[in-house]
């Protein structure tokens, strides 16, 4: 990428209002497994010693984490976290359900937990928690990434170096008790999700389909840096094409090999994530939002949402804001990933 690109995606990543959630500080015992249910949030998985292996859905064979490994799912799938690859794994909620403790939900804050389960001699500990973004399954980052990320301690890297660094600070924060002991170490985690993410974008050689690829792409990647930033615009096929000093059907063809979809199916699934965010922001009103992501009138802007998510703008924004407000009370012990 480009100094152009990279400041783009330095952008998509501070929209993303990254919150993490460190709930668990894990030690493992004897054999043990987990089945985890998808999330509307990126779970992770630290290994702080021994080992695990995480099954994810769509991922291929289980991935061996060792300790300094960290391993983030971006789109919630469900997965499961082993002792070995094929020991059997008891749902995760069933283990909430016998702790008594609250099921996580996207906005929720907690205390940080301390658990020690299973029995034997051989063990492991992790420290597991989600990150939330709002409705993340529709971001076109996150659609371009793939199902499982892994940034191991052992890889010759900065982002390496850097997550080395900050994994004991986590660790000792999480046990240490102290006032702000939890905000500091949803700062630490956060940091660690971005060298997990740089570590992606300077490490894979060849991207899939989708918009990271497009960002790689001489020629499509402007057209993208147009969308992002100017959403509000008139934008056609015609228009973007020009920009680029390309032909309408070259552009089209090119976009949709590159994008996997075609330009103003991706704009429009753009301004609708952008609305979204602003819905559950509550901050503005229905017509000026239309107005802010391309459309003429409001009405016109809640026909396109309706289509998009299945609900209403205004549905959307009564149902973020009070699923918010909800979670945001419950300090307990909570359980999810």
């Amino acid at each position: 990428m480009n100094l152009e690109h990279i400041k783009l995606v330095d952008e998509i990543l501070e929209g993303l209002r990254l919150e993490s959630s460190v709930f668990s500080r894990m030690t493992l015992f004897g054999d043990w497994g987990f089945a985890k249910d998808a999330l509307n949030g990126a779970p992770f998985h630290l290994v702080l010693e021994g080992e695990a292996w995480l099954s994810a859905s769509g991922s291929g064979e289980p991935v061996r984490m060792t300790a300094g490994d960290i391993a983030i799912l971006p789109l919630g799938e469900p997965h499961r976290l082993l002792s070995r690859p094929d020991a059997p794994a008891v749902p995760w909620m069933q283990v909430a359900d016998s702790m008594g403790w609250t099921h996580w939900k996207p906005g929720m804050r907690f205390k940080a937990l301390d658990l020690q389960l299973g029995f034997g001699s051989t063990s492991s500990t992790l420290i597991s928690g989600v990150f939330a973004f709002g409705d993340h399954r529709r971001n076109p980052f996150f659609k371009a990434l793939p199902s499982v990320l892994v940034l191991r301690s052992g890889d010759d890297s900065e982002a390496a170096r850097t997550a080395a660094a900050i994994i004991p600070l986590l660790d000792g924060e999480l046990l240490s008790g102290k006032p702000g002991a939890e905000t500091v170490g949803i700062r630490l985690a956060d940091i660690l999700f971005i060298q997990v993410i740089r570590h992606h974008l300077s490490s894979t050689e060849a991207l899939p389909q989708g918009w990271l690829r497009g960002m790689t792409d001489a020629e499509i990647a402007p057209a993208l840096s147009l969308m992002q930033r100017f959403p509000e615009r008139d934008w056609s096929v015609g228009k973007l094409a020009r920009e680029l000093a390309m032909s309408r059907s070259r552009f089209a063809a090119r976009f949709n090999e590159v994008v996997g979809h075609a330009p103003l199916e991706f704009l429009t699934d753009l301004r609708m994530h952008r609305a979204a965010q602003s819905l559950a922001d509550e901050k503005v009103g229905l017509a000026t939002l239309a107005e802010s992501v391309g459309y003429s009138s409001q009405e016109s802007f809640s026909r396109a949402f309706k289509r998009w998510s299945g609900t209403s703008p205004a549905m959307y924004r009564r149902h973020h804001g009070k699923h918010r407000l909800a979670a945001s009370s419950s300090d307990e012990g909570t359980a999810a990933s």
